[in-house]
């Protein structure tokens, strides 16, 4: 849901206002109810007693918004039922109004006002508490400023224009609201000037829960419907005041009635030909969205920037209310009208159509029962799992060696054809996966890691993509990507950045011709006259890409896709946020957009190879072509007008990507398809192009009818094996352990990549469990000859499967096919689960635990309990929109001792919520740093939200440095941190964070500076084997905050600590706890850093002034005590390293000394990837 708090200041009294905005209603009621499709009924106007705001007026009206609404939209729904109802309580100077529309009952949007007489500067009138507060956007909308453009822009209502004759009132400037105040501020209105001020407070809330909908109908709602509409209405009102002034509240009754009965007549001659809609038919229809429902909240943030129209919509709502709580003398049931009734027939079939679309949440509410009730449907179409798994046949495919394994191959297309009928596919489980670890983090100035390009170019079926709704759409991208990297991958937050890649529109002429063509065309609604619309044609989807790339203009737009893609980056590494960017591109291309890319990036390749040759665009035989397009377009005796010649040296066809990309995310793309056709076309035996990438992600929803696998196009054995599912995020936010990888996939399934495919004609593949693959892949991987093996990682576009099967709803099967498109395309730019996928691989997986080792293979922690209900239904509630800040100290415990420790679990900024009452699963590597996680225990939080654990006797571990995570059952949220069992006599060095680090002061631990030459030194301790500590007063809140900033700045590993809440002592919080270590532990402190103010604690540690190490400004009284570094940390390192000025660490716990870099402390189990 989208709260939005508007505040429409305007100079009139607030009696004034209320005739001017009834006023305002009725006329535009009339002038823009024009029959179908736009037009209001009013139903009833009529007073009530009790009810909103006590004593006022309830009408009820029927708006007919078909004309307004996008096409994509209007598609899933029969257009006779395309009405909204509004009921409006106006006990004047407070009123409420809600919108519904009969058949979608997850839609929602209410209107709350008050009217003070003031400037807006009241923050909290509606007495909002908790997330409401929080989530509320306010949005002052100044009738003067926010100017108005093209056809919704009339001279005569410019505020700045605008005198009015009766008042004398006009023109404004654009700063009358602050002149205006000054005015009129505690004083009586009007003044004896005329001058008065008064403001609208509008808090609307807008609800459209349904599957790939939500987050842009919203926004659309918010931004077109609500904002705009208001906007105009409120410069309206002020224009027409020649109009309403002098007019009683006795006349503008009347003005309502005449209009009333205007509007009856005028909307007769649309509905007198049809049926009343029956109460059985509109309970139907009511239901018709059901199955597209969001049974739970998306997390997706608020959305502050305002954003323009990307259509225009209803004009004719109404601004002044929301949606009122019911009583007992309105009219609370919504009446059907004759002008809303559809036939029997089709209020049936858009019911059933819509009822299909329910989807469960991506991330919990309040309500646990109804997203675990909804459990059981989660798995129905995330794959193609729905076929019959035990009814497979598979064929082996013959044929020449050196094209055996291509679906092209005559024998394997023959085969495919005699067993359509009868063959179906498998789901296949695979074991756990191998992922390693990324390369060793270079430092960078460059906070950015990861940039992420977007390409843009819209579904298959639009015509032409706006740059507004291009930058709304990717909006809502960066938004959810927020959302979901504070929840669950909070390390990566502020080093991935997103961009936006417009992409010219290139099915504008595939579709016109297709259009045309079509036999259903003639059942067109056109919703413009610039582009064809397609909004009942029945057109060969699959078709549209096929002309679009086969189009002489083609290859000019992959040209501009380039252009576009090479300015977006360069100005990005010019801004603040890019200069020294060094981290790696991913491109994210939607359905036409990766397309574009894929041919961009095979011209970049295609260039290369050419050697900056420039041969002649009218040369027939062209071997090596620099545009992947062109081969496939001479060959059908057309020339490429793109390579024209831009100046004596440069072609734009030698036009390539100025960077390197890492990832490429195809969201439902026709890709293969088009391969397909161009190879088809063309040699069948040449290798299709292979893009310069490491990795491409085909992602597409499995009822899709534009997206197509790739996995077939590069072998032919993946006909056989189903793409994979991608975790759902509501149950697995850090995934479920899936192996992705290619060679894991040959190792599981021998059977399939035998030489020549030699396998029983008809073998029945059954499940395969983690234990049986692992008993047998040792003794059937040496049956696959290498050179099948090689063969086909060399034609592989990456090491990871390419296929991803994403979750949809079972009942889009139930909608008419060119609906799904737009749909479809939508729902990417919110989903959790698409988001989620891209982080688990731009990220990496638990650095934070085993620093940034280059020898080991980072393991992949995946909990191995998923996700529950909580064990108190008031927890859900509570930790509604909040972060997770759970925290632990590290741990240190001499060898057989007890090894116990303690972690708390929070939740929000400065601990507003404890976490009480609820499992948390602690696990632990026992063999770091490339071992495997056991589940030690499942612990239950107090009352203060902490677990203390013992680790039993039994499965007590020996001296060693171990890595433990705590994971809450409830939402897979965690804290990490480690317990290091030392042997006596243990030499650390130990360092005061703030003291002995930081150049400049910091209460919040926002980025301080770091003093000079303390890395190196710290680096040069642990290079002798000492054990590192770090030790801060700080609240242990801040705990992430500063590890993540000592990460940052590539401190080596060492053990944290931090005080236990705030501390009015936080000198003698340290003493304390260097004392326990040493007394209870035998730590031995062999020297110690920090400033003037930790000498003290030091020496009462028992440290001699040579060990004290103090920097900064040192008390006189403290000059004595240590050895003060007045020249910096430089000269210090220089003196440490002059021969016999220090020792290496003595005994055996040197050898437990981790030689890897500190890693940010995370409450899940992600760290980004740093190139």
């Amino acid at each position: 849901m989208l709260i939005k708090e508007y505040r429409i200041p305007l100079p009139l009294t607030v009696e004034e206002y209320r005739i001017a905005q009834l006023y305002m209603i009725a006329k535009k009621s009339r002038e823009e109810s024009s029959g179908e499709g736009s037009g209001v009924e009013i139903l009833v106007n009529e007073p009530y007693e009790d009810g909103p705001g006590g004593k006022g007026q309830y009408t009820q009206k029927i708006y007919h918004v078909g004309s307004h609404l996008p096409g994509w939209f209007k598609s899933l729904l029969p257009k006779s039922a395309l009405t909204v109802s509004e009921e409006a309580w106006n006990a004047y100077p407070y009123t409420k109004t809600r919108y519904t529309c009969p058949f979608v009952e997850k839609f929602s949007l209410e209107i709350e006002t008050y009217y003070y007489a003031d400037n807006g500067h009241q923050e909290n009138v509606f007495k909002l508490t908790g997330s409401d507060l929080k989530n509320r956007i306010v949005d002052i909308i100044d009738v003067v400023k926010d100017q108005l453009y093209g056809a919704d822009y009339i001279k005569e209502e410019d505020p700045k224009l605008f005198v009015s004759q009766k008042c004398n009132r006009g023109p404004l400037t654009d700063t009358w609201l602050d002149d205006y105040w000054k005015e009129v501020q505690d004083k009586p209105q009007p003044l004896p000037n005329g001058k008065s001020l008064m403001c609208a407070y509008k808090l609307c809330r807008v609800e459209f829960r349904y599957w790939g909908m939500q987050t842009k109908l919203e926004k659309f709602i918010h931004d077109v419907a609500l904002r705009k509409t208001m906007l105009r209405a409120h410069r309206q009102a002020w224009a027409w005041q020649d109009e309403w002034h002098g007019l009683t509240m006795e006349d503008i009754r009347e003005i309502e009635r005449q209009t009333q009965l205007a509007l009856q007549k005028k909307m007769a001659g649309e509905t007198s030909d049809e049926l009343d809609l029956s109460e059985d038919n509109s309970k139907s229809l009511a239901a018709t969205m059901s199955s597209l429902e969001k049974n739970e909240d998306v997390p997706t943030p608020m959305v502050t920037k305002k954003n323009n129209a990307e259509k225009r919509i209803q004009k004719h709502l109404t601004p002044e209310g929301t949606p009122p709580s019911e009583h007992k003398n309105s009219k609370s049931n919504l009446r059907s009208s004759s002008s809303g009734s559809i036939k029997s027939l089709q209020a049936q079939v858009a019911n059933w159509r819509m009822e299909t679309l329910v989807r469960e949440s991506e991330t919990e509410t309040g309500s646990e029962d109804e997203f675990y009730d909804c459990e059981s449907s989660f798995n129905k179409w995330s794959s193609l799992c729905s076929l019959d798994e035990a009814d497979i046949d598979i064929s082996p495919t013959q044929g020449d060696q050196s094209n055996e394994d291509s679906i092209f191959n005559p024998t394997f297309l023959k085969r495919v054809t005699s067993e359509r009928g009868s063959r179906r596919l498998v789901t296949l489980q695979s074991h756990q996966s191998i992922d390693g670890c990324p390369d060793t983090p270079v430092h960078s100035s460059c906070p950015i890691t990861v940039l992420i390009l977007v390409f843009h170019a819209g579904s298959v079926l639009d015509a032409n993509v706006d740059m507004t709704a291009k930058k709304s759409d990717v909006t809502t991208f960066k938004g959810a990507f927020e959302s979901v990297m504070r929840q669950h991958y909070p390390t990566l937050v502020g080093h991935v950045t997103m961009k936006l890649v417009a992409c010219p529109s290139v099915c504008t002429e595939a579709l016109g011709v297709l259009s045309t063509l079509s036999p259903y065309s003639f059942d067109c609604s056109p919703s413009s006259l610039e582009t064809p619309s397609l909004t009942n044609d029945l057109i060969p989807i699959g078709a549209i890409p096929l002309i679009a790339t086969s189009s002489l203009e083609y290859a000019e737009s992959v040209t501009k896709t380039i252009n576009s893609a090479n300015a977006v980056f360069n100005e990005f590494i010019k801004s603040d946020d890019g200069k020294g960017f060094n981290g790696q591109v991913c491109i994210v291309g939607d359905s036409m957009g990766s397309v574009l890319a894929y041919d961009a990036l095979c011209r970049t390749v295609q260039y290369q190879s050419r050697h900056d040759s420039e041969n002649s665009i009218l040369d027939t035989e062209i071997t090596i072509p620099s545009d992947p397009t062109e081969h496939y377009l001479n060959k059908s005796h057309l020339q490429a007008p793109t390579p024209r010649r831009r100046s004596s040296s440069t072609s734009e066809n030698h036009v390539k990507f100025e960077f390197e990309v890492s990832d490429f995310f195809t969201f439902g793309s026709p890709l293969s398809l088009i391969l397909a056709s161009r190879k088809i076309s063309d040699d069948k035996t040449r290798d299709i192009i292979k893009p310069p990438v490491q990795q491409v992600f085909n992602l597409f929803h499995p009822t899709d009818p534009v997206a197509s696998r790739l996995e077939p196009l590069l072998s032919a054995r993946f006909t056989n094996l189903p793409p994979i599912n991608v975790a759902r995020y509501a149950k697995y936010p850090l995934g479920n352990g899936q192996p992705y990888h290619l060679m894991e996939l040959i190792q599981s399934h021998p059977q399939l990549f035998g030489d020549h495919l030699q396998m029983p004609p008809t073998p029945v593949l059954r499940r395969l469990s983690e234990a049986s693959v692992q008993s047998t892949v040792s003794g059937l991987v040496d049956n696959i000859p290498l050179i099948t093996m090689n063969a086909l990682q060399q034609k592989w576009w990456g090491s990871k499967r390419l296929d991803y099967a994403l979750y949809c709803p079972e009942g889009l099967t139930n909608f008419p096919t060119n609906a799904l498109p737009h749909l479809f395309h939508a729902s990417y730019w919110e989903s959790s689960d698409v988001i989620a996928f891209i982080l688990r691989q731009i990220g990496h997986f638990d650095l934070a635990l085993y620093g940034h080792s280059e020898d080991k293979e980072c393991p992949m922690f995946k909990p191995g309990q998923e996700r529950e209900k909580w064990m108190r239904k008031r927890t859900s509630v509570k930790l509604k929109n909040v972060a997770a800040n759970h925290r632990a100290n590290d741990v240190i415990v001499k060898e057989n001792t007890p090894q116990t420790f303690i972690a708390r679990f929070m939740y929000g900024p400065l601990d507003m919520i404890t976490l009480t009452g609820e499992k948390v699963d602690i696990y632990m590597m026992k063999d770091p740093p490339a071992g495997e996680w056991t589940l030690m225990s499942t612990a239950v939080t107090d009352k203060t939200g902490r677990v203390l654990y013992t680790i039993p006797e039994k499965q007590s571990v020996g001296c060693g440095i171990y890595p433990i995570r705590a994971v809450v059952r409830g939402d897979h949220t965690s804290c990490n941190f480690h317990l290091a069992v030392v042997p006596p006599q243990t030499e650390c060095i130990v360092f005061s964070i703030d003291g002995s680090f930081t150049a400049s002061v910091s209460v919040t631990g926002r980025d301080p500076k770091v003093r000079a030459g303390a890395v190196d030194v710290v680096r040069f301790w642990q290079d002798l084997g000492y054990l590192i500590l770090y030790i801060t007063g700080r609240p242990d809140m801040q705990q992430r905050k500063v590890v993540s900033w000592l990460a940052e700045h590539n401190f080596p590993h060492g053990l944290v600590f931090f005080s236990d809440g705030f501390s009015t002592d936080p000198l003698g919080h340290k003493a304390a706890h260097l004392n326990s270590l040493i007394n209870d532990h035998g730590i031995i402190l062999h020297a110690a850093y920090g400033s003037g103010k930790d000498i003290s604690v030091y020496h009462n540690c028992g440290l001699s002034p040579k060990q004290i190490y103090a920097i900064g400004r040192i008390s006189k009284k403290y000059i004595n005590l240590a050895t003060t570094l007045n020249d910096g940390y430089a000269s210090h390192l220089a003196d440490l390293k002059q021969p016999g000025a220090v020792r290496a660490a003595r005994g055996n716990a040197r050898l437990l000394v981790p030689r890897r870099l500190l890693a940010p402390v995370s409450n899940t189990a992600v760290n980004r990837n740093r190139r």
